[in-house]
């Protein structure tokens, strides 16, 4: 079969293999196909590509084509979606098919607000990573449903001051609410569990918490107004410290036997990140059985999106 090159675009005269396995639109007598496309059967020897009345090599062709920053990444997942058996179409710098498929280079810095953004528009999709050494890991990218059942404080307490935290006389808050971390009948609340108390009316300390919080919690608002979001959804919220994240969350928790069994880990984001870094912190989730969870701010609201590595 021959793909001619004119005028910018791979056109193709109609045939049933083309048809069958879904290569290219039809535009007018022809069938118009997308770069990667055109790679693909030049690749796997089903078609030859004539450019200015000569033959063009598949080394001519992927030196030309990836003058395209994106084209590498899109071809080589498409290439490999293909070998899997997926009938892939690609469009916009997407693959459509079973699923939708967004490849993208591990060189590229990329935000979760970005990542975010394509999921508002397509829905559940699935991220494909190209490695320098050009094998591709796949992550399925999705919003969670954070909402849990975690009950709440009733009854006042009274707390005191201990360095960067807050001591309460209180086994309840803790072995009923899973606060802190209790130690003879001593509470040891975190800064921001404190001041979530503090506000709620609960823990009276002598102190202004917040000025304190200031002082003593890094990137302090943020991760206040991200833990305060987590527990108004009624999550059970405890530090993400060993797992090198803000926390680790539970939907759900009847007894401080299951805490060290989360469900999330989450992390607060900003600006852009470099792959690598969203890599290890999802494999890091997965190897404990957790979910990655990357929040932002977004406007007034809190955002939350998934990283998953999955197997297509």
């Amino acid at each position: 079969m021959e793909v001619v090159f004119t005028e910018g675009k791979y056109t193709a005269e109609p045939n049933q293999m083309l048809r069958r396995r879904r290569f290219g639109v039809i535009e007018g007598e022809k069938v118009e196909l997308h770069p990667v496309e055109a790679g693909y059967l030049l690749l796997k020897n089903l078609a030859t590509i004539r450019k200015d009345g000569r033959e063009v090599s598949l080394e001519e062709f992927i030196e030309e084509e990836s003058k395209d920053e994106n084209f590498m990444p899109l071809f080589l997942v498409y290439v490999d979606l293909r070998e899997r058996g997926k009938r892939v179409k690609p469009e916009d710098g997407f693959l459509y098919g079973d699923r939708i498929y967004f490849p993208i280079s591990e060189r590229r810095e990329v935000s979760i607000q970005e990542l975010y953004q394509i999921f508002e528009e397509k829905g559940e999709y699935i991220l494909a990573v190209v490695d320098e050494e050009s094998e591709i890991t796949y992550y399925r990218v999705f919003e969670p449903e954070l909402k849990g059942k975690a009950g709440e404080v009733k009854e006042k307490v009274r707390g005191f001051f201990a360095g960067d935290r807050v001591v309460a006389k209180s086994r309840e808050l803790f072995e009923k609410f899973f606060y802190g971390s209790e130690k003879d009948g001593l509470v040891a609340l975190s800064i921001l569990e404190a001041l979530y108390l503090a506000q709620k009316g609960i823990l009276e300390v002598e102190k202004d918490l917040e000025e304190v919080a200031k002082k003593v919690e890094r990137d302090f608002e943020e991760r206040y107004e991200l833990y305060r979001d987590l527990k108004e959804r009624g999550m059970v919220v405890k530090t993400g410290f060993k797992f090198g994240s803000d926390f680790r969350v539970y939907d759900e928790i009847e007894n401080v036997s299951q805490l060290p069994h989360s469900k999330y880990l989450i992390s607060n984001v900003r600006g852009k990140m470099r792959l690598p870094e969203i890599s290890r912190a999802v494999r890091l989730a997965n190897s404990v059985r957790k979910k990655m969870v990357f929040s932002f701010r977004s406007k007034k609201e809190r955002k939350y999106l998934i990283l998953d590595r999955v197997k297509v």
